[in-house]
Protein backbone atom coordinates (compact mmCIF):
# COMPACT_ATOMS: atom_id res chain seq x y z
CA UNK A 1 0.00 0.00 0.00
CA UNK A 2 3.08 2.26 1.07
CA UNK A 3 4.36 1.61 -2.80
CA UNK A 4 0.90 1.92 -4.09
CA UNK A 5 0.83 6.10 -2.38
CA UNK A 6 4.33 6.55 -3.03
CA UNK A 7 3.11 5.95 -6.93
CA UNK A 8 0.63 8.35 -6.47
CA UNK A 9 2.29 11.44 -4.88
CA UNK A 10 5.09 11.31 -7.34
CA UNK A 11 3.26 11.25 -10.21
CA UNK A 12 1.67 14.65 -8.54
CA UNK A 13 4.91 15.91 -7.83
CA UNK A 14 6.08 14.95 -11.26
CA UNK A 15 3.18 17.08 -12.35
CA UNK A 16 3.77 19.97 -10.63
CA UNK A 17 7.17 20.67 -12.00
CA UNK A 18 5.73 21.28 -15.29
CA UNK A 19 2.77 24.14 -13.83
CA UNK A 20 3.73 27.57 -13.57
CA UNK A 21 4.48 28.27 -10.00
CA UNK A 22 1.72 30.99 -9.42
CA UNK A 23 -0.36 28.68 -9.51
CA UNK A 24 1.08 25.51 -8.97
CA UNK A 25 -0.22 24.66 -5.53
CA UNK A 26 -3.82 25.46 -6.37
CA UNK A 27 -3.44 23.25 -9.63
CA UNK A 28 -1.89 20.26 -8.17
CA UNK A 29 -4.75 20.38 -5.14
CA UNK A 30 -7.45 19.94 -7.51
CA UNK A 31 -5.87 17.50 -9.50
CA UNK A 32 -5.30 15.46 -6.44
CA UNK A 33 -8.98 15.34 -5.54
CA UNK A 34 -9.73 14.61 -9.40
CA UNK A 35 -7.83 11.48 -9.26
CA UNK A 36 -8.36 9.98 -5.71
CA UNK A 37 -11.98 10.45 -6.78
CA UNK A 38 -11.08 8.37 -9.74
CA UNK A 39 -9.19 6.39 -7.72
CA UNK A 40 -12.03 5.59 -5.55
CA UNK A 41 -13.98 4.51 -8.04
CA UNK A 42 -11.61 1.52 -9.61
CA UNK A 43 -11.04 0.50 -5.92
CA UNK A 44 -14.69 0.63 -5.20
CA UNK A 45 -15.56 -1.45 -8.67
CA UNK A 46 -12.52 -4.15 -7.73
CA UNK A 47 -13.23 -4.23 -3.87
CA UNK A 48 -10.32 -3.64 -2.80
CA UNK A 49 -7.16 -1.66 -2.47
CA UNK A 50 -5.27 -1.17 -6.31
CA UNK A 51 -2.06 -2.62 -6.35
CA UNK A 52 1.46 -1.70 -7.23
CA UNK A 53 1.16 -2.89 -10.57
CA UNK A 54 -2.59 -1.55 -11.46
CA UNK A 55 -1.40 1.75 -9.61
CA UNK A 56 1.12 1.43 -12.46
CA UNK A 57 -1.18 0.51 -15.56
CA UNK A 58 -3.81 3.58 -14.58
CA UNK A 59 -0.81 6.28 -14.60
CA UNK A 60 -0.08 4.81 -17.84
CA UNK A 61 -3.50 5.83 -18.80
CA UNK A 62 -3.32 8.84 -17.58
CA UNK A 63 -0.35 9.66 -19.60
CA UNK A 64 3.08 11.53 -18.59
CA UNK A 65 3.14 14.25 -16.26
CA UNK A 66 4.14 16.67 -18.96
CA UNK A 67 1.31 16.04 -20.88
CA UNK A 68 -0.87 15.59 -17.87
CA UNK A 69 0.53 19.49 -16.86
CA UNK A 70 -0.01 20.86 -20.30
CA UNK A 71 -3.60 20.46 -19.59
CA UNK A 72 -3.50 22.71 -16.75
CA UNK A 73 -1.98 25.65 -18.94
CA UNK A 74 -2.99 28.14 -21.56
CA UNK A 75 -1.75 27.15 -24.90
CA UNK A 76 1.34 28.47 -25.71
CA UNK A 77 2.72 30.54 -29.10
CA UNK A 78 5.60 32.56 -30.25
CA UNK A 79 3.24 34.27 -32.12
CA UNK A 80 -0.27 33.94 -31.37
CA UNK A 81 -3.19 33.91 -33.11
CA UNK A 82 -3.82 37.73 -32.15
CA UNK A 83 -0.72 39.13 -33.12
CA UNK A 84 -0.57 36.39 -36.46
CA UNK A 85 -2.62 37.98 -39.21
CA UNK A 86 -0.76 41.51 -38.57
CA UNK A 87 2.59 39.41 -38.58
CA UNK A 88 1.72 37.76 -41.70
CA UNK A 89 0.87 40.95 -43.31
CA UNK A 90 3.66 42.80 -42.23
CA UNK A 91 6.00 39.74 -43.27
CA UNK A 92 4.42 39.82 -46.60
CA UNK A 93 4.88 44.03 -47.08
CA UNK A 94 8.66 43.58 -45.65
CA UNK A 95 9.93 40.64 -48.08
CA UNK A 96 8.26 42.61 -51.13
CA UNK A 97 10.16 45.64 -50.57
CA UNK A 98 12.92 44.21 -49.16
CA UNK A 99 12.73 42.34 -52.72
CA UNK A 100 12.40 45.60 -54.55
CA UNK A 101 15.02 47.25 -52.78
CA UNK A 102 17.51 44.36 -53.29
CA UNK A 103 16.94 44.49 -56.93
CA UNK A 104 17.34 48.15 -57.25
CA UNK A 105 20.47 47.97 -55.38
CA UNK A 106 21.77 45.00 -57.37
CA UNK A 107 20.57 46.75 -60.63
CA UNK A 108 22.58 49.99 -59.44
CA UNK A 109 25.93 48.35 -58.78
CA UNK A 110 25.66 47.12 -62.58
CA UNK A 111 25.06 50.57 -64.12
CA UNK A 112 27.87 52.35 -61.98
CA UNK A 113 30.24 49.46 -61.57
CA UNK A 114 31.88 46.95 -63.51
CA UNK A 115 30.77 43.33 -62.90
CA UNK A 116 30.69 39.46 -64.48
CA UNK A 117 28.52 37.53 -65.41
CA UNK A 118 29.60 35.31 -62.25
CA UNK A 119 29.15 38.40 -60.17
CA UNK A 120 25.42 38.62 -61.17
CA UNK A 121 24.79 35.08 -60.54
CA UNK A 122 26.04 35.54 -57.08
CA UNK A 123 24.04 38.33 -56.28
CA UNK A 124 21.02 35.97 -57.82
CA UNK A 125 22.17 33.48 -55.37
CA UNK A 126 22.54 35.31 -52.17
CA UNK A 127 19.02 36.38 -52.53
CA UNK A 128 17.14 33.84 -51.14
CA UNK A 129 19.49 34.35 -47.97
CA UNK A 130 19.06 38.03 -47.29
CA UNK A 131 15.05 37.20 -47.58
CA UNK A 132 16.05 34.66 -44.78
CA UNK A 133 17.42 37.22 -42.56
CA UNK A 134 14.42 39.97 -43.30
CA UNK A 135 12.03 37.01 -42.00
CA UNK A 136 13.76 36.01 -39.39
CA UNK A 137 14.29 40.17 -37.82
CA UNK A 138 10.39 40.79 -38.50
CA UNK A 139 10.04 37.21 -36.95
CA UNK A 140 12.01 38.34 -33.64
CA UNK A 141 9.63 41.82 -33.45
CA UNK A 142 6.35 39.60 -33.23
CA UNK A 143 7.96 37.82 -31.20
CA UNK A 144 8.69 40.15 -28.65
CA UNK A 145 5.23 42.26 -29.17
CA UNK A 146 3.36 38.72 -28.87
CA UNK A 147 5.32 38.60 -25.19
CA UNK A 148 4.30 42.29 -24.65
CA UNK A 149 0.87 41.71 -25.67
CA UNK A 150 0.64 38.93 -23.41
CA UNK A 151 1.82 40.75 -20.30
CA UNK A 152 0.87 43.70 -20.45
CA UNK A 153 -2.26 43.65 -22.96
CA UNK A 154 -3.28 47.39 -21.76
CA UNK A 155 0.26 48.49 -22.51
CA UNK A 156 -0.78 48.23 -26.90
CA UNK A 157 -4.87 48.48 -27.10
CA UNK A 158 -4.27 50.46 -30.15
CA UNK A 159 -2.08 47.77 -31.73
CA UNK A 160 -3.83 44.76 -31.53
CA UNK A 161 -7.20 44.72 -32.51
CA UNK A 162 -8.43 41.88 -29.71
CA UNK A 163 -7.52 44.08 -27.26
CA UNK A 164 -9.73 45.32 -24.46
CA UNK A 165 -10.25 48.54 -25.50
CA UNK A 166 -11.39 48.07 -29.36
CA UNK A 167 -14.03 49.47 -30.79
CA UNK A 168 -16.84 49.28 -33.82
CA UNK A 169 -15.55 53.01 -34.51
CA UNK A 170 -12.39 52.19 -34.98
CA UNK A 171 -12.85 49.85 -38.44
CA UNK A 172 -12.00 50.93 -41.76
CA UNK A 173 -14.95 52.12 -43.83
CA UNK A 174 -16.09 50.15 -46.87
CA UNK A 175 -14.25 49.78 -49.54
CA UNK A 176 -16.20 50.66 -53.03
CA UNK A 177 -16.12 47.26 -54.92
CA UNK A 178 -15.88 47.26 -58.78
CA UNK A 179 -18.11 44.92 -60.37
CA UNK A 180 -15.85 42.51 -62.57
CA UNK A 181 -16.57 39.52 -64.48
CA UNK A 182 -13.64 36.46 -64.40
CA UNK A 183 -11.86 35.42 -61.16
CA UNK A 184 -9.99 37.80 -59.16
CA UNK A 185 -6.01 36.71 -58.61
CA UNK A 186 -5.03 35.52 -55.93
CA UNK A 187 -2.02 37.00 -53.91
CA UNK A 188 0.47 34.13 -54.42
CA UNK A 189 -0.12 35.13 -58.07
CA UNK A 190 0.17 38.61 -57.47
CA UNK A 191 3.59 38.24 -55.85
CA UNK A 192 4.80 36.24 -58.73
CA UNK A 193 3.88 38.65 -60.97
CA UNK A 194 5.46 41.38 -59.58
CA UNK A 195 9.15 39.23 -58.26
CA UNK A 196 8.91 38.13 -62.33
CA UNK A 197 8.48 41.39 -63.32
CA UNK A 198 11.49 42.41 -61.19
CA UNK A 199 13.44 39.50 -63.10
CA UNK A 200 12.71 40.72 -66.68
CA UNK A 201 13.51 44.16 -65.61
CA UNK A 202 17.09 42.17 -63.65
CA UNK A 203 17.56 40.86 -67.31
CA UNK A 204 16.85 44.16 -69.31
CA UNK A 205 19.53 45.84 -67.44
CA UNK A 206 21.98 43.21 -67.90
CA UNK A 207 21.67 43.61 -72.01
CA UNK A 208 23.72 46.77 -72.38
CA UNK A 209 26.91 45.40 -70.93
CA UNK A 210 26.41 41.57 -71.74
CA UNK A 211 24.56 42.12 -74.86
CA UNK A 212 24.87 37.71 -75.04
CA UNK A 213 21.81 37.55 -72.41
CA UNK A 214 19.43 38.94 -75.76
CA UNK A 215 21.14 38.16 -78.50
CA UNK A 216 23.01 34.85 -77.22
CA UNK A 217 25.72 33.69 -79.65
CA UNK A 218 24.45 36.12 -81.98
CA UNK A 219 26.20 38.72 -79.44
CA UNK A 220 29.73 38.28 -81.47
CA UNK A 221 28.43 38.10 -84.55
CA UNK A 222 26.92 41.44 -84.05
CA UNK A 223 29.81 43.23 -83.09
CA UNK A 224 31.59 42.02 -85.81
CA UNK A 225 29.12 43.18 -88.17
CA UNK A 226 29.33 45.16 -91.30
CA UNK A 227 25.96 46.18 -90.18
CA UNK A 228 25.56 48.12 -86.27
CA UNK A 229 22.26 49.06 -84.69
CA UNK A 230 21.20 52.95 -85.17
CA UNK A 231 21.36 55.59 -82.12
CA UNK A 232 18.13 55.46 -81.89
CA UNK A 233 17.34 51.82 -80.91
CA UNK A 234 18.81 52.71 -77.58
CA UNK A 235 16.39 55.33 -76.81
CA UNK A 236 13.79 52.72 -77.17
CA UNK A 237 15.78 50.09 -75.10
CA UNK A 238 16.00 52.81 -72.36
CA UNK A 239 11.82 53.81 -72.88
CA UNK A 240 11.63 49.68 -72.41
CA UNK A 241 13.15 49.81 -69.23
CA UNK A 242 11.35 52.95 -68.20
CA UNK A 243 8.39 51.12 -68.82
CA UNK A 244 8.75 48.43 -66.96
CA UNK A 245 10.09 50.00 -63.59
CA UNK A 246 6.84 52.12 -63.58
CA UNK A 247 5.01 48.73 -63.76
CA UNK A 248 6.69 47.35 -61.03
CA UNK A 249 6.38 50.30 -58.80
CA UNK A 250 2.18 50.42 -60.17
CA UNK A 251 1.65 46.86 -59.13
CA UNK A 252 4.27 47.15 -55.92
CA UNK A 253 1.66 50.14 -54.91
CA UNK A 254 -1.47 47.57 -55.51
CA UNK A 255 0.30 45.22 -53.22
CA UNK A 256 0.86 47.79 -50.02
CA UNK A 257 -2.25 49.32 -50.86
CA UNK A 258 -4.38 45.61 -50.96
CA UNK A 259 -5.79 46.16 -54.16
CA UNK A 260 -4.07 43.75 -56.37
CA UNK A 261 -6.84 41.28 -56.47
CA UNK A 262 -8.06 42.84 -59.83
CA UNK A 263 -6.70 45.41 -62.04
CA UNK A 264 -8.76 48.83 -61.93
CA UNK A 265 -9.44 50.13 -65.81
CA UNK A 266 -7.41 53.19 -65.88
CA UNK A 267 -4.97 50.92 -64.85
CA UNK A 268 -4.96 49.49 -67.85
CA UNK A 269 -5.39 52.26 -70.18
CA UNK A 270 -2.31 54.20 -68.44
CA UNK A 271 -0.03 51.00 -69.28
CA UNK A 272 -1.75 50.79 -72.78
CA UNK A 273 -1.16 54.37 -73.45
CA UNK A 274 2.13 53.92 -72.33
CA UNK A 275 2.94 50.97 -74.07
CA UNK A 276 2.64 53.33 -77.67
CA UNK A 277 5.52 55.66 -76.36
CA UNK A 278 8.34 53.41 -77.20
CA UNK A 279 6.96 52.09 -80.66
CA UNK A 280 6.26 56.11 -81.27
CA UNK A 281 9.94 56.83 -80.62
CA UNK A 282 10.61 54.27 -83.45
CA UNK A 283 8.35 56.11 -85.76
CA UNK A 284 9.47 59.29 -85.28
CA UNK A 285 13.41 57.90 -85.67
CA UNK A 286 14.78 60.46 -87.87
CA UNK A 287 14.64 59.57 -91.44
CA UNK A 288 13.99 56.17 -89.96
CA UNK A 289 17.32 55.00 -89.62
CA UNK A 290 17.41 52.14 -87.35
CA UNK A 291 20.58 50.15 -88.75
CA UNK A 292 23.42 51.52 -90.36
CA UNK A 293 26.95 51.34 -92.01
CA UNK A 294 29.51 49.61 -89.13
CA UNK A 295 32.74 52.12 -90.11
CA UNK A 296 35.04 48.88 -88.29
CA UNK A 297 33.36 46.41 -91.05
CA UNK A 298 32.42 47.64 -93.60
CA UNK A 299 34.79 45.97 -96.24
CA UNK A 300 32.59 43.01 -95.30
CA UNK A 301 29.33 44.51 -95.88
CA UNK A 302 27.92 42.10 -98.93
CA UNK A 303 27.53 43.58 -103.00
CA UNK A 304 24.25 45.26 -103.14
CA UNK A 305 22.90 45.62 -99.64
CA UNK A 306 20.16 47.97 -99.66
CA UNK A 307 20.09 49.75 -96.07
CA UNK A 308 17.30 51.89 -97.46
CA UNK A 309 14.74 48.81 -97.94
CA UNK A 310 15.77 47.38 -94.96
CA UNK A 311 15.04 50.53 -92.57
CA UNK A 312 11.85 51.45 -94.85
CA UNK A 313 10.65 47.33 -93.47
CA UNK A 314 11.04 48.41 -90.32
CA UNK A 315 9.76 51.51 -90.27
CA UNK A 316 6.66 49.68 -91.73
CA UNK A 317 6.65 47.46 -88.65
CA UNK A 318 6.33 49.82 -86.80
CA UNK A 319 3.81 51.72 -88.05
CA UNK A 320 1.88 48.80 -87.57
CA UNK A 321 2.44 47.85 -84.38
CA UNK A 322 1.96 51.40 -83.35
CA UNK A 323 -1.12 50.99 -85.17
CA UNK A 324 -2.56 47.92 -83.25
CA UNK A 325 -1.64 49.35 -79.81
CA UNK A 326 -3.68 51.80 -80.53
CA UNK A 327 -6.41 49.98 -81.43
CA UNK A 328 -5.90 47.65 -78.25
CA UNK A 329 -6.23 51.19 -76.40
CA UNK A 330 -9.43 52.81 -78.13
CA UNK A 331 -10.93 48.80 -77.14
CA UNK A 332 -10.19 49.27 -73.85
CA UNK A 333 -11.08 52.89 -73.36
CA UNK A 334 -14.38 51.97 -74.79
CA UNK A 335 -14.98 49.17 -72.70
CA UNK A 336 -14.40 51.65 -69.73
CA UNK A 337 -16.30 54.41 -71.47
CA UNK A 338 -19.17 51.97 -71.78
CA UNK A 339 -18.93 50.49 -68.21
CA UNK A 340 -18.66 53.70 -66.75
CA UNK A 341 -21.98 55.06 -68.25
CA UNK A 342 -23.76 52.60 -69.11
CA UNK A 343 -24.23 53.79 -72.62
CA UNK A 344 -24.58 51.54 -76.37
CA UNK A 345 -21.54 51.79 -78.51
CA UNK A 346 -23.93 53.91 -80.55
CA UNK A 347 -24.25 56.34 -78.06
CA UNK A 348 -20.84 57.05 -77.71
CA UNK A 349 -20.42 57.11 -81.52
Amino acid sequence: MDNVMDLFERYLQAVGRYLPWERQADIVAELRANLESQREEREAGLGRPLTEGEMIDWLKELGPPMQMASRYQAPRYLIGPTVFPMYLYILRLATMWATVAYAIATAVRMIVETHSFDWVAQQVFKYPGFLIVVAAWITGAFVVLELVSERWPEKCPAIFAAGPQWSPSTLPPLEKQEASTGKPRSFGGAVAEFLFEIAVLGWLLLIPNYPVVLLGPGAVILEHSPVRLAPITITFFWAIVAFNAIQIAVHGYNLLSGTWRRRHPIQKLFFKALGIVPIAILVAAPSHIYLELNPAEASRLPAGFDFDKLNQALFTGAEVLVFIVAIQFVWELWKAMRKEKGEPFQALV
